[in-house]
């Protein structure tokens, strides 16, 4: 593997992991909402999202059916779908700069 794709490999893994605890993060604040306890920011999901976390919180979202209906929420997981989606389109050559 060259050193892009090992850059390649990198960063879709990184995704993925950070994707990964956003989901259980979902999981875990809906939780705490059922049962009145401490809840995790909606600053910390817009972080996490813009660290690479997007799908996660989009995919908790939908299947905890978490915080769909707070449109501001959403904005910064947008924010950080567009971000990422560039970044992926010039990590694996679909777009040249």
């Amino acid at each position: 593997m060259g050193t892009l794709g090992t850059y390649s490999f990198l960063l879709l893994s990184w995704a993925m992991g950070v994707s990964l605890a956003a989901l259980v993060m979902m999981g875990a604040d809906k939780a705490s909402a059922k049962l009145h306890r401490t809840r995790i920011s909606e600053n910390t999901f817009g972080l996490i999202s813009l660290a690479g976390g997007f799908s996660g919180v989009i995919l908790g979202g939908l299947v905890f059916h978490h915080k769909t209906s707070k449109p501001e929420f959403w904005l910064p997981v947008a924010v950080a779908l567009f971000l990422w989606g560039a970044l992926f389109l010039v990590v694996f050559h679909v777009v040249h700069l």
